[in-house]
């Protein structure tokens, strides 16, 4: 059995005063996923599929449904240290792995302000002004949830990450996560208004580049997005001297977008389950004032689903020749 697949067996087994510490199951991750199917599935039928079928009288060309949806296929975590992290089971798998992992490979650089140890505070950067300068650790895993709940006759697609897979995580990432030595000279980091989470420059969260786990930003809630929105784009790719596993190759007959983008639905919404429980999907970077209130507990550690659209048909023959759309 693969390293992930026992991972997922021990799985198994902003107001200003926030919620108490919470920690979620596994078990709490699939319900409060499923309280966001309504709104966030957005199932339709688009189209039919071609299939070519042959035996020893010939071949006949024979057709099949294709469905558009959106499907929870990545967890995020983001918290402010390795051992922090909201999802119980993981917390107990992981923790002490990430902190060794974390030791030995930050020890030479350990004196850095946050390389070691995570944080979340207002540090100075001169005499007369301050920056919230906030550093959070990020996971990025398949998601637990393997079937959604549907009706019987509707067809739904196969996901291309596997139930607790890790395909991200920033311990394990440290050296990039803490200083993106090649994303820092990249024109997506260097060009003012490139790849911003918000309504616009005056509106944003923060920007997607460089990819690390440091950001400038007074809301701690607003911060943990844009993390979660970086560590689900170095999973999805490109990596640019990331560490990260590729997610699993679609079938034939399945599509799902190979980038995210922050400002484009049509490549992901997210849903928060921990520490607030959305039912409906949404993209980052809301211009309301309100938006983080209730989203924060004692310990500052968020869970959110990424739902990413995927078109997909239902197998009828041995050969998928293409589709057509509506």
């Amino acid at each position: 059995m693969h390293v992930y697949g026992l991972s997922l067996l021990f799985l198994i087994s902003l107001s200003s005063h926030p919620v108490h510490a919470e920690t979620v199951t596994t078990a709490q991750v699939v319900q409060r996923t499923l309280t966001g199917v309504p709104a966030c599935l957005n199932w339709r039928w688009v189209g039919n599929c071609l299939w070519k079928d042959c035996d020893l009288l010939g071949c006949e060309v024979t057709t099949s449904i294709k469905v558009r949806h959106y499907l929870p296929d990545l967890l995020v975590t983001v918290q402010r240290t390795s051992s922090e992290i909201p999802w119980l089971e993981l917390r107990r798998l992981l923790a002490s792995v990430q902190s060794t992992a974390l030791g030995s490979t930050l020890r030479p650089v350990s004196s850095y302000p946050f390389v070691g140890a995570g944080g979340d505070v207002a540090v100075s950067t001169d005499s007369q002004r301050h920056t919230d300068v906030r550093f959070f650790e990020a996971n990025v895993f398949g998601h637990p949830l393997e079937k959604i709940p549907f009706e019987t006759d509707k067809l739904l697609c196969e996901a291309v990450t596997q139930p607790g897979k890790p395909y991200y995580q920033s311990s394990l990432d440290a050296i990039a996560w803490r200083f993106a030595p090649i994303e820092s000279l990249m024109p997506d980091a260097l060009i003012p208004g490139r790849r911003e989470i918000g309504k616009s420059a005056l509106e944003t969260w923060g920007s997607v580049y460089p990819r690390t786990g440091f950001i400038v930003q007074q809301d701690p809630v607003r911060a943990a997005a844009v993390i979660a929105q970086r560590a689900c784009d170095i999973a999805i790719g490109p990596r640019s001297g990331h560490i990260a596993l590729e997610l699993e190759a679609p079938a034939t007959y399945t599509t799902v977008p190979k980038h995210l983008n922050e400002n484009d639905g049509a490549t992901g919404l997210w849903q928060m389950i921990s520490p607030k429980v959305d039912v409906a999907c949404e993209l980052f970077g809301s211009g309301r004032p309100d938006w983080s209130m209730g989203r924060i507990d004692e310990t500052r550690a968020f869970i959110w689903n990424l739902w990413r659209p995927y078109e997909c048909c239902e197998p009828n023959g041995e050969k998928y020749l293409g589709s057509i759309h509506f």
